[in-house]
């Protein structure tokens, strides 16, 4: 079977707190839902409209259950999707803060420590026969490069969320070698700083064209195009809650240019959707479907598409 999108990464399940007016947070969670980088990535693809599949690792119970049903309803397959009985499932404690919306996460980890490398070599037909793989770098760190080494050598176009940057950081040389053979890498400024050892955002991105993307919050976006540095804002919206926005951001990416939409194009479409996101509370339920993210663009710009 042929996909858009491959998504190689871990699920978990997301305990979401919203800040009370006096600065506390409830015992008890206020939304119970599926979340985790890799499963908000393949939902948010889904959603945009790219066929998708994600290979993860999951426990199998309850939990598991309900992480696996969840992506069948959002149109993920998950003929890749491995239910391991007495492995514990992921999960993270999310806590919203009331004024500026934006979250800290308190994570506990579980299966996707349980991720090997030689997960690549059983499920290479599938990322052979993906466009693009999408990863992070949650998983031990042995099974990214290998996954790394596999699509360079087969010429899989690699798309990787440093959300454990250290991992990546080029105070160890050997990552300037794995950064080299990465397609595209998309980060936030924090993300960023810390590969690369420096908060001068614009001297990375220099280096890296068209395969750096540095997210930085209210202010959008900023990537070199190898010509010029290009800027892409956010766009003004209310924010709700931003959790699950950068990985909206980048499943939409990797869904637009799956379709063969240029870089800047689907980058400028892509935030668009993750101003949607933050409108609504929660990661997946606030991802917007495709024809519901043309019809936000047309109303935000005036009845004309990008």
């Amino acid at each position: 079977m042929k996909y858009d999108i491959c998504v190689f990464g871990g699920c978990a399940l997301d305990q979401t707190f919203f800040q009370n007016k006096d600065g506390s947070y409830n015992e008890i969670p206020d939304i119970i839902s599926p979340g985790g980088k890799g499963s908000n990535q393949a939902v948010a693809a889904a959603k945009a409209g790219a066929k998708t599949t994600i290979i993860t690792r999951i426990g199998k119970d309850t939990i598991g259950k309900n992480i696996l049903e969840n992506l069948i309803t959002y149109g993920v397959d998950t003929s890749n999707v491995e239910m391991i009985d007495n492995l514990s499932n992921d999960y993270s404690n999310i806590y919203v803060n009331e004024h500026t919306k934006d979250y800290d996460i308190k994570r506990y980890v579980g299966a996707i420590n349980s991720f090997t490398p030689d997960m690549i070599n059983k499920y290479q037909d599938v990322l052979l026969n993906s466009k693009i793989i999408v990863s992070q770098l949650k998983v031990p760190k042995e099974v990214t490069e290998a996954l790394i080494q596999f699509c360079h050598a087969n010429q899989k176009f690699l798309v990787l969320t440093p959300c454990r940057p250290e991992k990546l950081a080029i105070s160890d040389l050997k990552n300037f070698e794995l950064i080299d053979k990465i397609n595209l890498i998309t980060c936030n400024k924090t993300e960023c700083q810390t590969i690369f050892g420096t908060d001068d955002v614009e001297s990375c991105v220099l280096k890296y064209p068209n395969k750096l993307i540095v997210t930085l919050g209210s202010e959008g976006l900023m990537y070199y195009n190898g010509q010029e540095i290009i800027r892409i804002p956010a766009v003004e919206t209310k924010v709700v809650d931003t959790t699950g926005a950068g990985d909206t951001l980048n499943g939409n990416l990797c869904a637009f240019l799956a379709s063969g939409m240029p870089l800047q194009e689907a980058l400028e479409k892509a935030l668009y959707a993750a101003a949607m996101k933050v409108t609504v509370q929660s990661a997946q339920a606030g991802m917007p479907y495709i024809d519901d993210l043309e019809e936000y663009i047309r109303t935000k710009k005036g009845n004309l598409t990008l």
